[in-house]
């Protein structure tokens, strides 16, 4: 993890059950009674030798590559755990981390990204079918590609403002963790995985924006640290209310 706190807040605002563990002599073992691993790459000195005691857990893993294209250690810790995780199911970044864990040519500093998320479909189309895993791209318009790369669905609603408050993109990946482990775990025997995988990584997208574009709009909020607490007020709220979502933002297909 990078930051732990705010992951901690939205996802217990939704009804989540997170827990923050990085002792490598816990960490597998913790995996197995989770429905969702998330691998945030803070790269602490614990969680290195934590990357390799998690690799060969058989539950869902969703991995965000914070600050990858930062330095050289960054990217060869990313890219070998990338290489030896056993059940990969979903990739989320911004669009820097995605273009340049594709071998694109990304555009920021570290975990900042100046990139608008449209230019990253094709490097997430090239993740999604290299790692047979869902893609989801976090910024100004938040993107979901399937693992297929065949489908990208574009989420409506930009907060500008989301960009000064630390952590929101720790937030969002623990997020689709929680949604994703619910949705796969609700799967029935023999149903296609990454589809659920799919649907659950778009809801938690799509409620992430709207949960923010319903803060933004309050008038009780006036700068980045009102909005951070706006924020988890409005994911209680919206939890289990599919159309109030829908209300907020606008999901449109992409062209793959």
């Amino acid at each position: 993890h990078v930051i732990p706190p705010p992951p901690v807040d939205y996802s217990s605002s939704l009804g989540a059950s997170p827990a923050m563990v990085d002792n490598p002599d816990e960490v597998h073992a913790f995996s197995l009674i989770s429905k969702a691993v998330y691998v945030n790459t803070g790269l602490h000195q614990s969680q290195v030798a934590a990357l390799e005691r998690i690799a060969s857990t058989p539950t869902p893993v969703i991995l965000d590559p914070v600050g990858f294209g930062a330095t050289s250690y960054r990217n060869e810790a990313i890219s070998d755990f990338l290489s030896s995780v056993k059940r990969l199911t979903v990739i989320k970044g911004n669009a820097n981390e995605i273009c340049g864990l594709a071998g694109y040519q990304g555009k920021g500093q570290g975990v900042d990204s100046d990139a608008s998320t449209a230019i990253a479909i094709e490097p997430a189309k090239t993740l999604a079918n290299t790692h047979e895993c869902v893609v989801g791209i976090s910024g100004d318009t938040d993107i979901v590609v399937s693992a297929d790369g065949k489908k990208a669905i574009k989420v409506v609603g930009d907060v500008p403002m989301m960009a000064q408050i630390t952590g929101t993109g720790c937030s969002l990946g623990a997020l689709v963790a929680a949604s994703v482990g619910a949705n796969i775990d609700e799967t029935p025997e023999g149903q296609n995985e990454s589809s659920s995988a799919f649907y659950g990584a778009l809801a938690a997208h799509s409620m992430f924006t709207a949960a923010a574009v319903r803060a933004s709009a309050r008038t009780d909020v006036r700068g980045p640290g009102g909005l951070s607490i706006a924020l988890m007020d409005e994911l209680a709220q919206l939890a289990g209310d599919p159309v109030a979502v829908m209300e907020a933002v606008e999901l449109h297909e992409c062209a793959v």
